[in-house]
Parts: C-alpha cells; structure tokens; sequence
C-alpha cells in the first residue's frame, strides 16, 4: 500500500490542514496590528473590530433591483424547436464587513489628514483603478489585487512630500485612500457595467473580510510602514 501513497498525494492535504490555517492566523495579527497603528487602538479593541468584521461579512444589504438581460433558452420537444424568454433580475447588495465598515473607518480618518492632498490622491487612485478593473461574468469586478494599495501607498507618499506634510502620516492617509478608491474606482463607477456580470446579487464588499476594498486598506498599511 505504500507504493501507491507518496508525497505528490500527500502534499496538498499538508497544504490545506497545515498551511492555510497558518497563514489565516498570520493575517489576523496582521490585521489587528494595522488597526492598532492607524486608530489608535488597544490590542482588545483591535481584535474587537476585526471580529466585528468578519461577523459582518455575513451580512448582505440590498440596496436596489434592477431588470438584467433577456436570456433566451432554446427547448427541443419531438423535433420543434421553441424558444423561452426570461429576463433575469438583478439585486445590488452592500457587504457590512467588505464594504460598509471598512468604509466607515476610513472616514473616520478624513479630520486627521490634509484635505487636498487627500482630494487629489484618491482622484488619481480612483481613476488607476477604474482603468484596470473589469466587470466578469459570475464573479463581479475583477481587478490585480495588488495594484490599488501600491497605488494609494505610492501616490498618497507623493502627495504628502509634494505638500509637505509629514510621511508619518502615510498609513492613515493610505488606508484611507486605498478603501474609498478601490469603493469607488471599481465598483461604484463600474455600477453601469453591473449587467455584464450576469443575473442575481451583486454584492459590493461581497467577498467581507476577503474582499479587495477591505484587503486594499490593509495591504496599504504594510506597504506604507515599509517606506516610513
């Protein structure tokens, strides 16, 4: 029997059952220390939001309903050929963990940075990632999971030297940006495009703690710590 067990088989279980769970706690202590750094936050409340997070994620909010495409089927019943019409709704959700909280705390930042530094970065954030993102059938919309907290990290770094303020500031600036662009660049002004995605919910922040809106803000956090 061992001839037909070797470490080819046995290698993807030791992935899953060992190193999954390995790097979820690692991005759980990741997470509650980038809350710890930008809010200000105690290890206990810093684990409470995540917690209230990932609960969050549960929780879809319709928001509107809309007429999607004609999808037509064909039927073959004893050699007539008839077709069926059928026009599939579509219901736009929010995700409380994905989108509305995340979005929350990035607001809550706004009174603590510049303004205009923070206006003309998100624009620019904003715009890059509308460019790139693209709405795909049956998934949503797509777009390189790394490019909008490089963004926010590189732009948001820029703008604050441009207009000198402190590059201490970056971590809150970036979180900041990187959530609300990636909101707004990929989803919201995508909402036209909701159509090509296919019939159903469509839920911005859907996939909650997983989510590129929420992973964007904690993404630009490590990155930004990396260039203070």
């Amino acid at each position: 029997m061992r001839d037909y067990v070797f470490p080819p088989l046995l290698l993807p279980f030791f992935l899953l059952l060992i190193l999954f769970p390995f790097f979820i706690l690692i991005f759980f202590f990741a997470t509650s220390q980038v809350f710890q750094l930008v809010f200000d936050l105690d290890r206990g409340q810093a684990m409470a939001v995540f917690f209230l997070i990932v609960i969050g994620s549960l929780i879809n909010i319709p928001i509107l309903e809309k007429e999607g495409k004609d999808i037509v089927r064909e039927y073959n019943f004893f050699g007539i050929i008839y077709q069926v019409r059928q026009r599939q709704k579509i219901t736009l959700a929010v995700n409380m963990g994905g989108c509305v909280f995340p979005s929350i705390l990035a607001f809550k930042l706004l009174p603590e940075l510049p303004l205009i530094p923070w206006f003309l970065a998100f624009l620019l954030t904003s715009a890059i990632i509308y460019h790139y993102a693209k709405p795909v059938r049956g998934v949503g919309i797509a777009v390189p999971m790394i490019l909008p907290p490089i963004m926010s990290v590189l732009i948001g770094y820029s703008m604050l030297s441009i207009f000198g303020y402190p590059i201490l500031l970056l971590p809150k600036f970036a979180f900041s940006t990187g959530v609300l662009a990636a909101l707004f660049g990929a989803d919201i002004l995508h909402l036209k495009d909701i159509e090509g995605i296919g019939s159903g919910v469509v839920s911005i922040g859907g996939a909650g703690t997983f989510d590129g809106i929420f992973l964007t803000g904690v993404f630009a956090v490590i990155f930004s710590v990396l260039l203070l």
